[in-house]
C-alpha cells in the first residue's frame, strides 16, 4: 500500500519518492503524468534528489499515482519511512553495463589502431565479423536501459537524451554491421569499408559510467536533506511510573515524559520538566555556541544534549517536529522551480528534435558534397552530432545549484521557502532592517526617569501598573525596573492597548496614559521633545504630563560586522523603526547604517519599502515576522528572524532560525553566490553545445584544409579528416554534465 508523507506546514502537500529520473525530460514526463491523476492539482519533480511534490485537492487517487508513475516509465517507492534519506544511489547496475562496453570497446579500438600502424593487413572478412560477434551482445546489454527509455519517450511523442544516444550508437553499429556482414552494399556508394564497433561500445561505456558518477554527484548536491534526516534519532527513552524504557521515536506521543542523558540526541520536540543541561542546537540554527536549558525551556528533535541530564514533556512528534518541518521546507525548496529553470527546461524540451534535425542535415551534406568516402564521413559526423549534444547540462544547470545552495543555507540555519525565493534573493541590492529585536537585542533597560510634579517612585508605579498588561518590550522593561526596585503595582481597569502608540488605563481612579509622543499628541498633552539617544516613554495623568521614562537598547553582537559585510558587497542598507529620530540614529551610527527612517508605525513600514522600490531598487526586509508582516509582504524578499520552534513561512520567503543579523547577511550573499553558479552553469551548457555541435558537424574540416591538415597533437580529437571523433564527443558529453554538477558542489563549502 502506498504511504505518502504529508507536509505538516502545508497539509495538502505530499512528497513521493521516485526512482529512475535522470534528466529534465524525465521531470517533465513525471509532472505531466501526475497532474492527470484525480486529486492532484500541481506537481513538481526533482530528479536531483529523486522525488516529486504534489498539491492535493480533495481525495487523492493513490492507485492512480502509482499507475501514472509506472506508466511514465519510473518506479514509485512504496514506503516513505521517516528518517530515511530521500535517495540512495546504487551505481552497480550502471557499472555492470559500462565496464564490459569500455573493456571490449577499447580492446577493439587498440586492435584497429595496431593494424593501421603496423600495416598487419588483417582480412576484414575475418576480423570484422569477430568484432561484430563481440560488440553486438555487449551493446545490447549496455544500451538496453537507454533503448527502453527512448522507446517510452517515443510512445509519448517526446524525446530525451537517450533518444540521441540510441540513434548515434545505432547508426555506428548499423554501418559497422553492413561493413562486416554485407560489404557489397557499400560498393559503389562512395563508402569505405570500415567498422566503428569500438566507437559504439565506448560511447555506451562513457555514457553509463558518466551517469553512475553523475548520480553520485547529484546525491552530494542534495546531501543537506539526507544529513538533516540522519540527525533524527531512532529511539527515545520514555518514563512511565518512574520506569524508563526505550521505544521507537515514532511511537512517542504528545504528553509523554522523555528522559535524555548526557551525550544523547533529543528524539522529539518538548518542554523541559526537570533537570537542566547545555544543548548543541547548531543543526537548527547554525550557531555553534551551546544553549542552556532548564525547566520551562523548549528543546528540539535532533539537537544534542551535552553535559547534563533532564526529563521533558513531548509537545511535537513525528512530522510535526521542528526538524521534520525544516526537512520538508528544504524538500519543497529543492523540488520547486526557479523562473530561470523553467526557461532552461523549455529550451531542453525542443533541444533533442533540433539536434536530430542537425544530425540529419549533416549526414545529407556530407553524403552529397563530401569527397572520397563521403558516406563514411557522413555517418561519423552525424553520430558525433548526436552524441556530443548534451541537453542534460542544460537540465542540471539550475536544479543542481538550487539543491546545493538551499542545502548549504539549511546547514547555516537559513530556510528558503522555494527556489523562486532563492533566485529572488540573488537579485537583491538593498536591505531594510527593522531595529528592535532585529539589529538590537530588544532587551531595553531604564536609563533614567524624569518626574514632573510627582515622586519618581510614584511615577514609576503608575507607568509599570499600566504596562504590566502590555506585551510591548518597552513596557516589559519598565515593569522589570519597578519590580527590581521593590515597588508594589496597582490594579488597573479599562486597559486599552494602542499599537504603535502606547496604552491607557485607569489607576486609582485616574486616567494614566503611557506611550509615545504620538499618543501624547492624540491626547492633547503638551510635552517637550528630547534629543537624547534614549527612547522616551511619556507618562500622562488626567491629560497632564507627569514624567518621562528613558530606555536604551544595544546592538546585537555581530550587528556592525554584518552591516559592514554587506556594505563591502555593495548592498545599500536602511534602518526602519518606530522609535524617535535620536534613538534610531544612535543605533544606525553604532552599526554603520546611513539611511534612517524613524517614527514609522508598523502599518507604515510597507510604505517605506515601496518608496525604496520606487527608486528602482530590489529590496529585502528583515524583521520579526509579526509586526513587520506588511513590510515583509511588500518587499521583494522578506526575511523573518524566528525562534527554533516557529519555522512556518506565512509572510516571509526566508526564515532565519537564529536571531542573528549575520544570518540575514549570509542569506543575501549565499543567494548571490547561487545565482552566480546558475549563470556560470547555463553559460557553460549553452556555450558547450553552441561550440561543439558545429565542430561535430564538420565545421573544422575546411579550417584544417586551409592550414594544411590536422596537427598531430589534435589527431586524437579530430582524426585524419578534421571531424570531431565520436569517442571524443561521448567523453565531452559526459564531462559537460559532470562539470555543471561539480561547479554547483562548490556551494556546499561556501563561506561568507
Amino acid at each position: 500500500m502506498l504511504r505518502i508523507m504529508t507536509t505538516a506546514a502545508e497539509p495538502q502537500t505530499q512528497t513521493l519518492r521516485i526512482e529512475g529520473m535522470h534528466c529534465a525530460a524525465c521531470v517533465r514526463r513525471v509532472e505531466r503524468a501526475l497532474v492527470r491523476v484525480d486529486g492532484v492539482s500541481e506537481a513538481s519533480a526533482d530528479f536531483i534528489a529523486g522525488r516529486a511534490i504534489i498539491e492535493v485537492e480533495g481525495v487523492l487517487d493513490e492507485d492512480g499515482v502509482t499507475a501514472a508513475i509506472s506508466g511514465a516509465g519510473y518506479s514509485l517507492v512504496d514506503e516513505y519511512t521517516e528518517g530515511t534519506p530521500s535517495e540512495s544511489v546504487d551505481i552497480r547496475p550502471q557499472l555492470s553495463r559500462a565496464l564490459p562496453a569500455l573493456v571490449f570497446g577499447w580492446g577493439i579500438f587498440f586492435a584497429m589502431q595496431a593494424n593501421r600502424w603496423a600495416e598487419f593487413g588483417w582480412n576484414p572478412d575475418l576480423v570484422f565479423p569477430i568484432f561484430f560477434a563481440i560488440a553486438t551482445p555487449t551493446l545490447a546489454w549496455g544500451l538496453w536501459p537507454m533503448v527502453r527509455r527512448a522507446a517510452l519517450a517515443a510512445s509519448r511523442r517526446t524525446t530525451d537524451m537517450d533518444t540521441l544516444i540510441v540513434l548515434g550508437v545505432a547508426a555506428a553499429w548499423g554501418y559497422s554491421t553492413v561493413s562486416a556482414l554485407a560489404p557489397g552494399v557499400l560498393e559503389g556508394a562512395d563508402a569505405s569499408r570500415d567498422a566503428f564497433f569500438d566507437t559504439a561500445l565506448i560511447i555506451v561505456g562513457f555514457v553509463s559510467l558518466g551517469r553512475a558518477l553523475e548520480a553520485r554527484v547529484r546525491l552530494r548536491a542534495a546531501a543537506a536533506l539526507t544529513r538533516l534526516l540522519e540527525l533524527a534519532p531512532q529511539t527515545a527513552r520514555v518514563v512511565e511510573d518512574g520506569i524508563e524504557r526505550d521505544v521507537p521515536a515514532s511511537d512517542v506521543s504528545i504528553g509523554d515524559s522523555v528522559r535524555v542523558r548526557p551525550g544523547e540526541q533529543i528524539p522529539v520536540d518538548g518542554v523541559v520538566a526537570a533537570g537542566g543541561s547545555s544543548v548543541d542546537e547548531s543543526m537548527l540554527t547554525g550557531e555553534s555556541v551551546p544553549v542552556g536549558k532548564s525547566a520551562g525551556d523548549d528543546v528540539f528533535a535532533g539537537t544534542l544534549n551535552l553535559d547534563g541530564g533532564f526529563t521533558y514533556r513531548a509537545t511535537q512528534v513525528g512530522s510535526e517536529t521542528t526538524l521534520a518541518r525544516i526537512t520538508q521546507t528544504v524538500e519543497r525548496a529543492q523540488a520547486s522551480k526557479a523562473p530561470v529553470q523553467r526557461l532552461a527546461d523549455g529550451i531542453a524540451g525542443v533541444f533533442v528534435p533540433i539536434v536530430v534535425l542537425i544530425a540529419l542535415v549533416t549526414f545529407i551534406i556530407w553524403a552529397i558534397l563530401g569527397d572520397g568516402g563521403s558516406w563514411t564521413s557522413a555517418v561519423l559526423s552525424a553520430v558525433a552530432v548526436l552524441v556530443v549534444a548534451c541537453p542534460c547540462a542544460l537540465g542540471l544547470a539550475t536544479p543542481a545549484a538550487i539543491a546545493a545552495g538551499s542545502g548549504r543555507a539549511a546547514r547555516l540555519g537559513i530556510l528558503f521557502r522555494d527556489a523562486e525565493a532563492l533566485e529572488a534573493a540573488g537579485h537583491i541590492d538593498t536591505l531594510a532592517w527593522d531595529k528592535t529585536g532585529t539589529l538590537t537585542t530588544g532587551r531595553h533597560q531604564v536609563e533614567g526617569i524624569e518626574a514632573i510634579g510627582v515622586d519618581e517612585a510614584d511615577l514609576l508605579r503608575l507607568a509599570a501598573s499600566v504596562e504590566r498588561h502590555s506585551e510591548h518590550p518597552l513596557g516589559e522593561a519598565i515593569v522589570a525596573h519597578a519590580e527590581d526596585r521593590g515597588i508594589d503595582l496597582a490594579e488597573v481597569v479599562e486597559f486599552r492597548a494602542l499599537p504603535g502608540s502606547g496604552a491607557i488605563a485607569l489607576v486609582d481612579g485616574r486616567e494614566i496614559a503611557v506611550g509615545s509622543l504620538r499618543l501624547m499628541a492624540e491626547l492633547s498633552v503638551r510635552v517637550h521633545e528630547t534629543d537624547s539617544a534614549a527612547t522616551p516613554v511619556y507618562v500622562a495623568c488626567d491629560g497632564e504630563l507627569r514624567g518621562i521614562v528613558r530606555l536604551t537598547d544595544q546592538p546585537k553582537n555581530g550587528a556592525r560586522e554584518s552591516v559592514a559585510l554587506l556594505h563591502r558587497r555593495e548592498f545599500e542598507q536602511a534602518l526602519i523603526s518606530g522609535d524617535t529620530e535620536p534613538a534610531t540614529a544612535a543605533i544606525a551610527r553604532a552599526v554603520g547604517i546611513e539611511r534612517v527612517h524613524a517614527r514609522v508605525l508598523p502599518t507604515d513600514k510597507a510604505e517605506v519599502i515601496a518608496r525604496l522600490q520606487s527608486e528602482h531598487r530590489r529590496v529585502a526586509m528583515v524583521g520579526d515576522g509579526i509586526n513587520d508582516a506588511p513590510a515583509l509582504a511588500q518587499a521583494d524578499l522578506g526575511l523573518a528572524m524566528r525562534s527554533g520552534s516557529d519555522i512556518a513561512l506565512e509572510t516571509a520567503q526566508v526564515a532565519l532560525m537564529q536571531s542573528n543579523p549575520r544570518r540575514a547577511a549570509e542569506a543575501m550573499l549565499l543567494a548571490r553566490a547561487t545565482r552566480n553558479v546558475i549563470r556560470q552553469n547555463l553559460a557553460f551548457a549553452f556555450g558547450y553545445n553552441i561550440l561543439l555541435i558545429p565542430l561535430a558537424a564538420g565545421l573544422a574540416v575546411p579550417i584544417f584544409d586551409a592550414v594544411g591538415g590536422v596537427p598531430g597533437g589534435l589527431a586524437w580529437l579530430f582524426g585524419e579528416r578534421g571531424q570531431l571523433e565520436p569517442i571524443a564527443a561521448a567523453f565531452a558529453m559526459v564531462a559537460s554534465s559532470l562539470s555543471v554538477l561539480t561547479n554547483a558542489l562548490r556551494l556546499n563549502r561556501w563561506q561568507a
